[in-house]
This record gives structure tokens, sequence and C-alpha cells, in this order.
């Protein structure tokens, strides 16, 4: 069954408040008081420990932040680090701060010293560090795989979503096309700084490996928390390669694919329920690429497109600085060249012709909780994936069909 979404003509553009339509905030607050009822008790799967909620198809209740706070920290593997954001309990926030992020601390010691104190562009994300894992889990895996010239925490306001709705997130850093990379011209789309291809794919493998281990080992903060038997791949851009490399794995249960197209034919394109997701107005990874790679995919399968935003609407990265004019223009003022590429990448969605990224976000963070909840088996029945609830997000334009 193919089914269309798009902004239904002859409707009022309803009144938003605080980021979501009134409807959807009452669904919400039910559905923390349901949260908040369910103790401190510790379940045996995701599915049955995870919120559930019973809603109109067609209303984007995931959209705001879920029930639970965000928590981050970093853990090696091999010497590559891996950003984790997680759920924490209500409460465990009090007295502390969230975390800053200082863009300073990956760039190049070249680079880095150029910029003084007044023009550091330090960025509150949604997340705290170091608060305890909740213990309501375990929860559900999701591995994300950044873009070209990009790092985990660029990404830091929708993995801190998916957090705050009872899921584990691990971002391996693929340094070998990272920001540091990318600005000292050792970046490829495959290659490291020696030259050597590196498999992205086995990567994430390393990165569950990881998450299994932190599970199974006593007194790690993980421990017994994430349910490594229920997994999602997702990734934005350049990561969408690892994200469909891996999700042939057989606990992947759905991939996510952010501003990304493929050069596979459909038979190598993983047969699991997936999700793609761009900017109608994307002009590095544009349209007819999206589609291509969503033509090719195996039913039951999503498309969503916002139509306005571009290819960094999914990261903060517009945010980082925007006070200061943004980073190119921060950039400029220490003397800083930044190559041509790079130059056009980090306009892609920043500049007055996008849509800001604060509109773009509600509809973006909707659909991928929708996705992996309904994939994963926490919604029995697809939860605001009906083709009306494009009419969530007015004024904002969503394009959305899907094929069941």
């Amino acid at each position: 069954m193919r089914t269309r979404g798009g902004t239904p003509p002859g409707l009022d553009r309803p009144r938003r408040r605080g980021g979501r339509t009134a409807p959807a905030a009452a669904l919400l607050l039910a559905l923390a008081l349901v949260a908040a009822a369910c103790g401190s008790g510790s379940g045996s799967s995701s599915n049955t420990t995870a919120p559930t909620i019973a809603a109109p198809t067609d209303q984007a209740v995931y959209e705001g932040p879920g029930p639970y706070v965000p928590g981050t920290t970093t853990l090696d593997l091999d010497g590559r680090k891996v950003e984790v954001w997680y759920p924490a309990d209500p409460g465990t926030e009090t007295g502390k701060t969230k975390d800053l992020f200082d863009i300073t601390t990956i760039l190049p010691d070249a680079v880095k010293s150029l910029v003084p104190p007044e023009l550091n562009p330090l960025y509150e994300t949604p997340a705290y560090r170091g608060l305890p894992v909740s213990a309501k889990g375990p929860w559900p895996l999701v591995l994300f795989a950044h873009g070209f010239a990009a790092y985990p925490t660029m990404y830091t306001g929708i993995l801190s979503h998916l957090a705050s709705w009872g899921f584990v997130v691990a971002a391996p850093d693929f340094n070998e096309r990272g920001l540091f990379a990318a600005l000292t011209g050792l970046a490829s789309s495959s290659a490291g700084a020696t030259g050597n291809r590196i498999d992205e794919s086995a990567v994430f493998g390393q990165t569950l490996a990881l998450m299994t281990a932190q599970s199974a080992t006593s007194g790690s903060p993980f421990e017994g928390k994430v349910d490594t038997r229920n997994v999602a791949t997702m990734g934005h851009s350049a990561g969408v390669t690892p994200t469909l490399g891996f999700a042939t794995d057989p606990a992947v249960k759905t991939f996510i694919a952010m501003s990304g197209g493929t050069t596979l034919d459909a038979s190598k394109v993983p047969n699991k329920p997936g999700m793609v997701m761009s900017g109608g107005k994307d002009q590095i990874a544009t349209i007819d690429r999206v589609r291509g790679l969503y033509d090719s995919m195996a039913t039951p399968k999503r498309l969503v497109v916002v139509d306005e935003a571009g290819h960094l609407e999914f990261t903060d990265i517009c945010l980082v600085g925007a006070d200061k004019g943004g980073l190119l223009a921060i950039a400029a003022k220490v003397g800083l060249q930044v190559p041509e590429l790079l130059a056009r990448l980090f306009n892609d969605g920043c500049t007055p012709e996008f849509l800001p990224t604060a509109q773009a976000q509600p509809a973006e963070y909707h659909f991928t909780v929708a996705q992996l909840r309904w994939s994963m088996g926490i919604d029995p029945e697809p939860v605001g994936l009906g083709p009306g609830v494009v009419a969530s997000f007015l004024p904002t334009k969503v394009t959305y069909e899907q094929s069941l």
C-alpha cells in the first residue's frame, strides 16, 4: 500500500505552543505521568520497559522531549572515541549543568591557536554528562554514523532526543573523514591519513561489540542496561554507507538514512524496514539521489522530506556560533581559509534561503522516534506515521510517503 502525505489544502495553520500542537502536548503530559507511575523496577526487555502510548496515527506525539533526561559519556574503542547518549531518570540532573561542547577541542593545533576565547563558539547541548543510566532498561541500541567533515557531537540535538525516548545511542568517531582530517587535507570518503581504506561497517560491528561488553561487565555504567539484540543503524550523508552496510546484521531491526543516497543496486539494499529523510533544498545529497535510495528499498519503507530544509538541518552545526555569525564567519574573522568544498557543505542549510534548523527539527525528531519505536516493537502499531501527521508540523511543509 502506498500513501502520500503533504501540506493538506484548505487547512488553517494551527497555533503551536512550545514547539508542538496543543493536542500533542497533552498526550506527552499524559505519557510522562504514566511513566512516573511505573516506578523504578527493572524489566527484562526493552519492549516491556519502554513507555508505550496509544495515540491516533496522525498525531506527532514524539516531536517533543520524552520522559527521560538525556545523559552522555565518552567511551574508547581501541583509540577511537565513541560518544554515547542514554536515558537517565528525571531528577538525576538536579544541581548539574548541561554539557558544553567546545569545537576547538577537535580542531588541528594550528587552527585551534587562531581562535581567541571571545570567538570560541561554546555550545550548550541538551544532555548532561555522567548521569547514571536509568535502570528501567535494558534499552534498545542505535548505532549512529556522522557525515563527512563532521563529528558525533555535531548531532547532539537529535541523538539526545532519542535518549529522552528510551534509546542508547552509540556514535563512533570516523576520524578518517572527520572535521580534523578534512581541515588538514587527510580526509576522503573511504581512506584515512595513511591512505588505507577502512571498512566503516566493521566500525559499527566493533561498536556493537563494545556496547555488548559494556552491558555484560560488572560495574560498568551500562551493566545490564543495553539490549544489543534490538538494534537500529542510522547515519547522515557519508554516514549512510555504514548505515546500510551494517543493517544486514541479524540484530538490526531498522535503518534510517538521512541526507544520503546510494549506488547500490536493489539486491544489495538491506531487506529491513527503512526510512529515508532529506531536506527538499539539499544540494549535497539531492532529492533525486535520495529518491533513488527509497525506490530501491524493500517494503515497508518511508520517505520524509522537509521541503525547505538543506543538508545540515539534521545537525546542530547551524546553531553553533550563531550569535557570532556562524562557523564560517568565525573562520573568516580569524583568517582561516576554508576549502571550497567545506564552505559549500557548511552553507547548505545554514544560510537564510533555507528553513531554520529549529523549524525543521520537530518533524525530524518525531519521524525518527516513531520509526524506531514501531520497528523495534515498542509500539505494536505505528504511532504518528499516518499520512495526515504532516498537518502537525505546519507552517513547516513536510512531504511524506510510505509503502507498506
